[in-house]
């Protein structure tokens, strides 16, 4: 019988150390925004983890850069991300991983006859 919930810990704390690796090499745009590869760490996040893990995963993140570890977009971490616009980002990437999540989870109930027809 394998450990489940110890490699459900191991699997949530690599994908947020994968997120944090994607903040690293931002792009600062106009308007305070920075581009990063977040955006698709969190995607994957939520599709290799499923929806409830992926957000535990993009939870344990932004707890991660609020108690102050630099983890954010260009080494950046702490309660004062809050006031910024960037912190919308970063809280839709709890939303994003557990929407991604539910659609994979859904398309793997899904019967691949009816796949096929849908693309007819």
């Amino acid at each position: 019988m394998r450990n489940t919930k110890v490699r459900d810990m191991a699997l949530c704390a690599l994908f947020a150390a994968l997120i944090s690796i994607g903040a690293i090499y931002a792009v600062p745009l106009p308007g305070g925004i920075p581009f990063s590869l977040q955006p698709l760490m969190a995607m994957l996040a939520g599709a290799v983890l499923g929806s409830k893990r992926g957000a535990i995963s993009m939870m344990l993140y932004t707890s991660m850069g609020l108690v102050g570890l630099p983890v954010f977009a260009n080494g950046t971490g702490g309660f004062g991300m809050i006031a910024k616009p960037s912190f919308g980002y970063i809280l839709g990437f709890i939303v994003c991983a557990y929407v991604v999540g539910l659609i994979v989870e859904k398309s793997k109930k899904m019967k691949v006859k009816e796949n096929i027809y849908s693309w007819l």
